[in-house]
């Protein structure tokens, strides 16, 4: 019966890190397009703040990626 109930926290967890992945996709594509409009426009703050933005969902997609792989 415990077994049960590790499989169903493990496919719980596995469902919250696909939320969370998802979030933070949408999350690095705006981050990439603030970059892009920082290009064309010349605003250099919206262009840093996309960078640190995309990249902090790059990594932890990334962290959530592996985690998921050592639950199993």
């Amino acid at each position: 019966m415990s077994q049960n109930k590790s499989d169903g926290g493990k496919f719980i967890a596995s469902i919250h890190r696909s939320i969370l992945g998802a979030l933070l996709a949408i999350a690095g594509i705006v981050g990439l397009a603030w970059v892009r409009e920082a290009l064309t426009g010349g605003y250099l703050l919206f262009g840093i703040v996309g960078i640190v933005v995309a990249g902090i969902a790059v990594y932890w997609i990334y962290y959530l990626f592996m985690e998921g792989l050592q639950e199993r």
